[in-house]
């Protein structure tokens, strides 16, 4: 694959774009459709994990009200205009109450129907063998990832350091291990609080090879990277719990620092290649741009709704934006 220049990449501005797009329900062959919001009545039971989230995270009882609404709808709503929760029979006046578990809630709602991999391994990493199940599994796997993400960027540090380059990169670098320890004690404490057991990252010991870093570099930090920061900013504009949506909001901040790290580092490494490895390394980030649509399927099929993740299509088309912008800022061929 031939790329001409050397790629210059502003990620904010491609996640900006995208998660605006997908915000307006703007596909990547379409015209946008009518965006109009719809008006419906909800009703349905809450209980288990949704109703303790709903008593923890409100403040006031109709704070707690709308969040039971948001589950029992199981859809993004724009603005919830009425909402009644009821407690059980023998106390119908307090759903609120200690004890009780399980209430109805009743709600009308406005909501606009939806139109439409995670983070940096280290070299080497041993896939965890994880079946996602529940919220609980997510919550382990992704602290797993977090926890491995920490090895990668000490590792991308120590090689940096010794390969002469500027400290900046070597310090951010470091820096984005530490953020990389602060999501993995957050996610690795939900998955424990949900019962759930968080294995240690295994990894084989890293390749010290320029070429080797190169490929690594551009696929789980260029693309898996930098398009988990998008689905984090996603995450934090749609989970259900306002726990989580501030979590993932810190998320998606840091995450999208060290995607645009690793489009930096990208840049640097791409100097020091020949042609021929320049042209492999293109190949590289082209394909898993081109699997990210499919990834991205699997990956929200296997997410509960309740942590924000756009649905199967929707996650695709999101990728797929994602990546037509991407390509034509790094000058890649689809």
């Amino acid at each position: 694959m031939l790329v001409s220049r050397r790629p210059h990449v502003r990620l904010s501005a491609i996640a900006t774009a995208v998660l605006a797009l997908e915000a307006a329900g703007c596909g990547t062959a379409s015209s946008c459709p009518d965006p109009r919001p719809r008006t419906s009545d909800f009703v349905g039971a809450v209980k288990g994990p949704d109703l303790e989230n709903a008593r923890e995270d409100g403040e006031t009882d109709a704070d707690r009200c709308e969040l039971a609404c948001r589950v029992v709808a199981e859809e993004e709503l724009d603005d919830i205009m009425k909402c009644e929760a009821v407690g059980p029979e023998a106390d119908p006046e307090h759903p609120w109450a200690e004890g009780v578990d399980e209430i109805t809630v009743t709600c009308t709602a406005t909501y606009t129907p939806e139109q439409f991999c995670t983070g940096r391994r280290p070299q080497g990493h041993r896939e965890a063998e994880i079946v996602v199940q529940s919220r609980a599994d997510w919550f382990a796997v992704h602290a797993h990832l977090e926890r491995a993400a920490v090895t990668a960027f000490r590792e991308l540090a120590e090689w940096l350091d010794r390969q002469g380059a500027a400290a900046s990169l070597v310090a951010r670098c470091r820096d984005a291990a530490a953020d990389e320890v602060r999501h993995a004690d957050a996610l690795d404490a939900l998955a424990r609080r949900d019962g759930a057991d968080v294995p240690l990252p295994r990894a084989d010991p890293p390749v010290d090879d320029l070429f080797a870093v190169a490929c690594h570099n551009a696929v789980e930090g260029c693309v898996s990277e930098a398009f988990a920061a998008v689905v984090a900013a996603h995450q934090a504009g749609h989970a259900r719990s306002l726990e989580l949506r501030a979590l993932f909001s810190r998320l998606a901040a840091d995450e999208l620092r060290h995607g645009q790290l690793a489009w930096d580092l990208h840049a640097w490494l791409w100097d020091r290649l020949t042609p021929a490895q320049r042209a492999a390394v293109a190949e590289l980030q082209a394909r898993a741009l081109a699997g990210l649509p499919q990834s991205s399927r699997r990956a929200a099929a296997a997410t509960p709704r309740e942590l924000g993740w756009p649905g199967p299509d929707h996650a695709a088309r999101m990728a797929e934006l994602f990546a037509d912008r991407l390509r034509a800022a790094a000058g890649l061929a689809a």
